[in-house]
């Protein structure tokens, strides 16, 4: 065996120095980012930004919070955004043809984290030259007198806090079993349980036991406008009213066992259209100059008159009152959702009014 050249003894030392160095290299630019990363979750909280913000309430769902900041429709979160001026952040988490079983998958990205545990080590490590990022600066001291409380009040911080999750999912779940998005009841309930327990469990890298947490139920369903509106697409209807009620009493029942609000938009649609449907009579015989004395008496008279004249007054049983197709809420809808989130919390949360 011939021995090694001087030159080819250069050439091997040099690629392990090279290699070394690479090594080397990478293990530092790791080093920087779990540092980096760790800084971060410590000074805000895990909610990877790491400027000045409000507070923030994340409102967490399907279509119905999707469409949520759609100024076509008048959306709730957007009347949300404007009560909570300068008070919270207003996050929109909303993403259509989601069901909780997406959301489960997809909360724990959704989430901040609390709890980001250590830094993994770096290859610096092994020789003690592992370097981190400095803290940020602490922020001025407060002014005394006026200011100092108008700040605390309504300035942002560098550590914002999740103080709100707004939670609803169930229309999408409520599909026909044959549908590829139908969740069964059991399981839907078992996800919105687990999203919860992201927040509640101490164990959980999410956890914030301050952050408070309101249900929303699917909201009803129009049969016939829906019917109608996919009839149109050439479609079958997706969805049934009776079935989204099931979903809708579920989200009620969990968030008791879980002891949190719900605001129960079904029943508070379903009472507003048998509201407004049962006036109808009332507005067809006062067209017809039959209100009165001889209201009684032309009941007949006014049954005909009623069938013929209720599609005008009423073309899909009221629903179209506050859907846009049967399904969505049109800007009445997103109005009523509004009043009834904002007395949910105002009730149930006096330390998160805004004034």
């Amino acid at each position: 065996m011939r021995p090694f050249s001087s030159r080819t003894i250069i050439y091997y030392l040099s690629f392990l120095c090279v290699a070394a160095l690479f090594l080397l290299n990478v293990g530092y630019l790791r080093n920087q980012s779990s540092s980096s990363g760790s800084q971060q979750d410590q000074t805000t909280g895990g909610s990877g930004f790491s400027g000045a913000a409000y507070d923030i309430a994340l409102a967490f769902g399907d279509d119905l919070i999707q469409s949520a900041t759609d100024p076509n429709t008048s959306g709730w979160l957007t009347h949300l955004s404007h009560f909570y001026d300068r008070r919270l952040d207003i996050l929109n988490r909303g993403f259509a043809q989601y069901t909780s079983s997406d959301a489960r998958l997809a909360a724990e990205f959704i989430l901040p984290k609390t709890n980001p545990g250590p830094a993994q080590p770096s290859w610096l490590d092994w020789f003690g030259w592992s370097k981190s990022r400095p803290q940020p600066p602490p922020l001025a001291a407060e002014e005394p007198g006026k200011w100092a409380d108008t700040r605390e009040r309504m300035m942002p911080s560098a550590s914002p806090k999740l103080r709100l999750l707004i939670l609803s999912f169930g229309t999408n779940d409520a599909a026909p079993e044959d549908s590829p998005w139908h969740v069964p009841l059991p399981m839907f309930a078992q996800n919105l349980r687990y999203i919860v327990s992201l927040l509640r469990s101490p164990e959980s890298a999410h956890y914030s036991p301050h952050t408070r947490v309101l249900f929303v139920t699917p909201p009803a369903l129009g049969d016939r406008m829906h019917a109608e509106y996919m009839r149109k697409r050439g479609l079958p209807p997706t969805h049934q009213n009776q079935i989204t009620r099931k979903y809708a009493e579920t989200v009620c029942s969990v968030a008791r066992d879980l002891d949190s609000p719900c605001v129960d938009l079904w029943t508070a649609m379903e009472l507003m259209v048998k509201k407004a449907t049962n006036r109808a009579p009332l507005a067809v015989a006062a067209r017809e100059g039959m209100l009165g004395s001889d209201f009684a008496q032309a009941s007949g008279k006014l049954r005909n008159i009623f069938d013929t004249q209720l599609s005008a007054i009423s073309p899909f049983d009221g629903y179209e009152m506050y859907l846009s197709d049967g399904l969505h809420l049109n800007a009445n809808g997103n109005k009523l959702l509004y009043k009834l989130v904002v007395s949910e919390i105002v009730t149930k949360w006096p330390e998160l009014r805004p004034y």
